[in-house]
C-alpha cells in the first residue's frame, strides 16, 4: 500500500461528513480525516494511491470542491460540472478504537485531463450513477474510479492573485 503526502489539503485531521453503507443502507457520519499509522515518523495517513490501498470499507467523502494550496496561495480549485448539490470523493474508513477515532483516508488517480496541468495525482471522484456502487461493493472499485472525459471540472484559478505578484511586476 503506498501513501501519498499532500501538506496542501485543507481540512486533514478534522471532523467530515462521510457517506457510509451499513449493510442495509446508506448512513452520513462524522469521521476523522487521517487514518493512525503504524509508522512512528507519520502520524496520520489522509491520502492513499487507489491502485495500491486495500479498500474493503469504501466510503464516500462529500465535497463541493477541492483544490491545490501551495505556500498558502490558492492554486486551483475544481468542482464537478453536475445537477447534483455536492461530489463525493472515494475513500476508505476505518472504525475508532480507543487511541484513535473512527476515521478515513481519500484515495487518488492520475489526474484527469482537466487537472493534469495543475498536478499529477489528486483525489478520484466517484461519478453520482456509481455511488452506490461503491458504497456496497457491488463492482471492483478499479472499474468504478474511471476517468471523466475533458471539460467534466470547472478550474477556477486564485480570485484574487498575492499582493507579492503584484510587487513583482513593479
Amino acid at each position: 500500500m503506498e501513501i501519498e503526502n499532500d501538506d496542501a489539503l485543507v481540512g486533514i485531521g478534522q471532523r467530515h461528513r462521510v457517506m457510509l453503507w451499513d449493510g442495509e443502507q446508506e448512513r452520513e457520519r462524522d469521521l476523522h480525516w487521517g487514518l493512525p499509522s503504524r509508522d512512528p515518523d507519520i502520524f496520520q495517513i489522509p491520502l492513499l494511491k487507489s491502485e495500491t490501498a486495500v479498500i474493503d470499507r469504501p466510503c464516500l467523502l462529500l465535497a463541493n470542491e477541492f483544490g491545490l494550496v501551495k505556500r498558502g496561495k490558492t492554486i486551483y480549485t475544481a468542482s464537478l460540472l453536475t445537477d447534483e448539490p455536492f461530489f463525493c470523493i472515494a475513500a476508505v474508513w476505518r472504525p475508532g478504537g480507543r487511541e484513535w477515532p473512527g476515521s478515513f483516508a481519500a484515495l487518488t488517480v492520475p489526474a484527469y485531463d482537466d487537472l493534469a496541468p495543475y498536478k499529477d495525482r489528486h483525489v478520484a471522484i466517484v461519478h453520482p450513477d456509481n455511488w452506490f456502487d461503491w458504497l456496497m461493493g457491488t463492482r471492483p472499485p478499479l472499474d468504478i474510479l474511471r476517468r471523466f472525459p475533458k471539460g467534466s471540472f470547472r478550474i477556477t484559478p486564485p480570485i484574487q492573485q498575492s499582493f507579492d505578484d503584484y510587487l513583482g511586476s513593479a
